[in-house]
């Protein structure tokens, strides 16, 4: 299972994929229930790799993986919020009269944390496999 986290001040957007199967969940926590949420996954599931997004608050969750001794690698996140609002988007296209309004005036309308986490995760995969060759 690989695990991608997009860190910030208050909160905190993952996902929980599994090679062959896709993503498996998604959350965002507030950034204190974040820990709790990281142990009951390890109690659940055999996290091989974690992604942290490289932005705000990416210290604290890299030392809370580094003391679970998980494997982790750090993902930049640049332009990461503006493709989880077109993934977002896409995941969840307009209804009735807002799609008359133009995609880049729409807002999504929840925290889409967990969207960004994603986008990490499909930039790792992306990497990877072109890496690999797969």
């Amino acid at each position: 299972m690989i695990l991608a986290i997009d860190p910030g001040r208050e909160k905190v957007g993952t996902v929980l994929y599994r090679v062959g199967e896709g993503i498996v969940e998604r959350k965002v926590l507030s950034l204190g229930d974040f820990p709790g949420y990281l142990s009951f996954l390890e109690g659940r599931f055999e996290i091989d790799l974690v992604l942290i997004g490289n932005g705000t608050g990416s210290d604290y969750i890299k030392d809370l993986v580094e003391k679970k001794e998980k494997r982790f690698k750090l993902i930049p996140e640049g332009k990461s919020t503006e493709e989880a609002r077109r993934l977002y988007l896409a995941e969840n296209p307009p209804r009735g009269l807002k799609k008359l309004v133009p995609k880049g005036l729409l807002s999504p309308s929840r925290d889409i944390d967990d969207f960004a986490a994603e986008v990490l995760l499909l930039r790792f995969l992306k990497n990877y496999v072109e890496k690999e060759g797969i």
